[in-house]
């Protein structure tokens, strides 16, 4: 295999840091939420902080596992976690692209970087750590 190129690690050790965010906010989200929710209005603020911390923390704590078993793909090299990268970072371009009209110098910079990512993980060295025969290079 191939040496894995520095801007793999440094997206690797990103994924594993937002994915660690992203699970222990997930957590506290589940954990405290209907608590607050009584601290706030009662039985009927620990249902609706309940309601609230699930419909958070959950898609929190998925994401984060997520990143977190991508960010190991990266670091491995797994072709499977290449594929996921583009299409997750493509997803998040047209993104970006969608919010151009609400928060347009916000989403400049957001696919400014997605733009970069899938610029990077075109390159053939890059493609060749993750063993990818794509004809596309850039």
């Amino acid at each position: 295999m191939a040496e894995r190129p520095l801007g793999v690690s440094v997206i690797a050790a990103l994924a594993f840091l937002f994915g660690a965010l992203e699970v222990i906010g997930g957590i506290l989200a589940l954990t405290f939420s209907a608590s607050f929710g009584v601290m706030m209005g009662g039985k009927e603020g620990a249902a609706a902080g309940a309601l609230v911390g699930t419909m958070v923390g959950l898609p929190l704590l998925i994401t984060g596992i997520i990143s977190l078993v991508v960010g190991w793909g990266l670091w491995n090299g797994k072709g499977w976690a290449w594929w996921l990268t583009v299409i997750f970072t493509a997803l998040g371009a047209i993104g970006a692209i969608a919010g151009l009209l609400s928060a347009p110098a916000i989403s400049i910079i957001y696919l400014v970087i997605e733009l970069v990512i899938l610029w990077y993980f075109f390159k053939p060295h890059v493609k060749d750590y993750f063993g990818i025969t794509v004809s596309f290079s850039t």
